[in-house]
């Protein structure tokens, strides 16, 4: 897929715009609110669905306060973004009435990824607001996020909602022009990156930019990217404080940095396997069973496994780990508990049953129930 390809076929788009993006002087900037109802407006008139992940609800509420936001604990950070939550949709209500657009409001934590169940509620729930002509502004609910459930970081939970409701496109506003081999703000040299495939990430030299605004940053941005890719999802990193942003990425013009991914269709199933559940532990595997996940498209057998690393019960998430470099290359959903596999790893799948008493399957992990995240 080359750059001018993206914009053929566009009928669904995540932006996500972050603290970065909305700030002026550590305030939410209420003028970049309108110039983004406006390009939504423009959008929808073309056909195109657009949902917003939108950050800033810290940054709201701290202006009541002037914290150093670095230094709050979570806690403290929790009310804030309380606070400012309301104060931030004041602000998107207000701009989007002006265009005759319903906004809605979707404070998502990470556990609805994690059951099935919940995540088909939650995505034909956002089907139905959009059906209704209602745009979604979505954002992590800070008020009740514990560790277990945080999504650390909103470029990511854009990520999740980008498959989730397979967009053809995610697009990632933050304050500079897009990624950069080098950091632009202290590296005068530093040259933006127009277009990067998938693979290129291995050879690249990306520097994460600090803020006292942002709590992300570009490493978060690669991952995002990173995580759609693996779903046929490009995405572009641009400015957003430029007020026609929007309107130049989907006029064409060569704007910040396209993620270009690789021409991939994944089930939704394995869509949810690949970005839903946490992962409960690891499995390590030779290089055999490797290359035959990897090369091969292959199931896991429990002669390829070599040790395990956590606690985890049959049907949980676990990802498959190359021994040697210790590289991540797949993850799946588990047919034994990991005391089972204690017991059968490095066996013959024949002899299952004779160690265990039973047996489920012949396989580890089903192919089915298995998506690659690295396929070198």
């Amino acid at each position: 897929m080359e750059r001018q390809n993206i914009f053929k076929k566009i009928n669904r788009v995540i932006i996500k715009i972050g603290s970065k993006a909305l700030a002026d002087k550590d305030k939410i900037s209420y003028d970049r609110i309108k110039y983004l109802a406006t390009d939504v407006r423009r959008l929808r008139e073309s056909g195109v669905e657009c949902l917003l992940v939108s950050s800033g609800a810290i940054l709201a509420g701290n202006e009541f306060f002037n914290f150093n936001l670095k230094r709050l604990n979570i806690i403290k950070k929790q009310a804030v973004s309380s606070l400012g939550q309301v104060k931030l949709m004041s602000y998107y209500i207000k701009a989007f009435s002006k265009k005759e657009i319903n906004v809605s409001q979707l404070l998502l934590t990470n556990d609805i990824f994690n059951d099935r169940k919940r995540f088909l509620n939650t995505r034909a729930m956002i089907l139905e607001l959009l059906k209704m002509g209602i745009v979604p502004i979505i954002n992590e609910n800070d008020t009740v996020s514990i560790d277990e459930i945080m999504f650390g970081d909103n470029d990511i939970l854009a990520s999740k909602v980008a498959a989730m409701m397979d967009a053809d496109l995610l697009i990632l506003l933050t304050d500079i022009d897009g990624l950069y081999n080098n950091n632009p703000k202290t590296n005068k040299r530093a040259r933006l990156i127009s277009n990067l495939n998938e693979e290129s990430f291995d050879s690249q030299v990306i520097n994460d930019i600090e803020s006292q605004v942002s709590f992300g940053g570009m490493s978060s941005k690669i991952n995002a990217a990173l995580d759609v890719s693996k779903f046929g999802i490009p995405t572009i990193i641009a400015n957003g404080k430029n007020k026609n942003v929007l309107k130049d990425i989907f006029g064409s013009k060569d704007v910040g940095t396209a993620i270009i991914p690789s021409s991939i269709k994944i089930g939704s199933r394995k869509k949810w396997i690949g970005m839903g559940p946490r992962s409960s532990g690891k499995i390590y595997l030779d290089s055999g069973a490797a290359n035959a996940i990897v090369n091969n498209r292959k199931s896991l057998l429990p002669s390829g496994i070599v040790k395990i690393e956590g606690s985890f019960e049959k049907g949980q998430q676990v990802v498959c780990v190359r021994l040697g470099d210790n590289l991540p290359i797949a993850r799946g959903l588990i047919s034994y508990n990991s005391d089972e596999i204690n017991l059968i790893k490095g066996k013959k799948s024949s002899e299952i049953q004779k160690i265990l008493g039973y047996k489920y399957s012949d396989e580890i992990i089903n192919r089915d129930n298995m998506v690659l995240i690295h396929t070198k």
